[in-house]
């Protein structure tokens, strides 16, 4: 009886470390090509919040930022849920951190859903709190007198729930990243993109490093095999939570900090990724 009882103490322990309470973990990127401006740039990654919160008014979260003090936030999307439109907790989130560190945003599925009205008021939410949000475009982040390139890329709903077509072949190609934001640019270059699963694809176009959410980690981890279930529909996804490499690129996967009902070895997490030069 003594055992049963302890399991079940220990169960809803680690359901309430999982699914109510976060974590930060720092990752560094070291790459030759950094300029010497960025040598330990940090980056707060931000991703899949879902309206989630942290204390009334998201203060534990705010409090949090604000302790870590980043050089930039990068958002990747899904800060909202459509599902839950009443609730305004990332609105008290980025209004809590307003206009403290330059920021950057980029769409995920829930935001591409939002109707005409709401994605222009929600855009003048993010504008209001000093936030960039990026579609299809790029621009330069200036550090003493030296630049890295950072791409917005706007994925449309088809490239979010289907990553593949009908015929089994990945949906999104170098070509359409070429078609959007012509060759890539020279130097140190670093992409927001909601989707993950097309990295592969952000490889071969030549981003240095991209930063995604969307998979929650796979939801339910285990040791060895990882994630579990992407928003896909698959199985087992390739990339799910934390840094990946494919020759010199790189990405960054956020396992999302809310919006899964019942994680399992899959804490909420901010990731402070931090730029570090590799002298040639």
């Amino acid at each position: 009886m003594e055992i049963i009882i302890t399991l079940i103490v220990v169960s809803a322990l680690l359901y309430f470390i999982n699914n109510h309470t976060f974590s930060v973990k720092e990752i560094a990127v070291i790459s030759s090509k950094i300029p010497e401006g960025f040598h330990g740039f940090r980056i707060l990654h931000i991703s899949d919040l879902h309206n989630s919160y942290y204390g009334e008014g998201n203060k534990k979260l705010i409090q949090k930022i604000m302790e870590l003090a980043p050089d930039a936030i990068f958002y990747t999307g899904d800060m909202i849920d459509t599902q839950s439109p009443g609730k305004d907790h990332f609105r008290m989130l980025i209004e809590g951190i307003s206009h403290q560190y330059p920021a950057y945003f980029v769409d995920g599925n829930h935001e591409d859903e939002l109707s005409k009205e709401d994605r222009k008021e929600f855009f003048s939410v993010l504008n209001r709190a000093g936030i960039r949000h990026l579609e299809d475009e790029m621009i330069s982040l200036e550090r003493e007198e030296e630049r890295i390139t950072l791409y917005g890329l706007q994925l449309p709903r088809k490239y979010l729930r289907n990553t593949y077509d009908e015929n089994g072949i990945v949906g999104l190609r170098k070509e359409e990243l070429v078609n959007r934001f012509g060759e890539i640019e020279p130097g140190f270059t670093m992409q927001l993109a909601h989707n993950p699963l097309y990295f592969d694809v952000y490889a071969e176009y030549g981003i240095d490093l991209t930063f995604s959410g969307h998979v929650h980690g796979g939801i339910v981890r285990l040791p060895i095999i990882g994630g579990i279930l992407s928003p896909d529909r698959t199985f087992f996804p390739k990339y799910s939570k934390g840094l990946y490499e494919k020759e010199d690129k790189k990405i960054v996967v956020s396992p999302g900090i809310g919006g899964v009902k019942l994680r399992v070895y899959n804490r909420p997490t901010l990731y402070v990724v931090k730029l570090l030069r590799k002298e040639s």
